[in-house]
């Protein structure tokens, strides 16, 4: 298994993000989760940033589509995670990142698409 590693306290959390990304398209499905997952919480966790951010929805899809991949066992969790990304995408309306809400909504569209639901 590939393993991004960086300090500990470290506020660069992209070479996780791009090595997710690249074991999605490679079909290294469980291991995109388990380096996505943790850059998701630290983007949810910043105040600049935070779940209704664009990158922190992007990094939700790439979640999704890692529980996807990961096949039938996964898809229950994979509907509840895209379900979320609808609810975070409604909410952004009246926020700060308001003016994403239409781009979110159409790559929510996409992948799901992408994904044959």
């Amino acid at each position: 298994m590939l393993v991004a590693r960086q300090p500990e306290h470290s506020t660069d959390i992209r070479p996780r993000h791009i090595l997710a990304e690249h074991l999605l398209k490679i079909g290294k499905y469980e291991e995109a989760e388990e380096m996505e997952r943790p850059a998701c919480a630290w983007m949810d966790a910043q105040s600049r940033l935070g779940k209704e951010s664009p990158q922190a929805i992007n990094a939700r899809r790439f979640i999704a589509r890692a529980l996807w991949g990961q096949g039938k066992p996964r898809r229950a969790e994979a509907e509840a995670l895209l379900a979320e990304i609808d609810e975070i995408v409604d909410g952004m309306g009246g926020g700060r990142f308001a003016v994403y809400q239409e781009e979110e909504r159409r790559l929510n569209r996409q992948m799901r698409d992408d994904l044959g639901e």
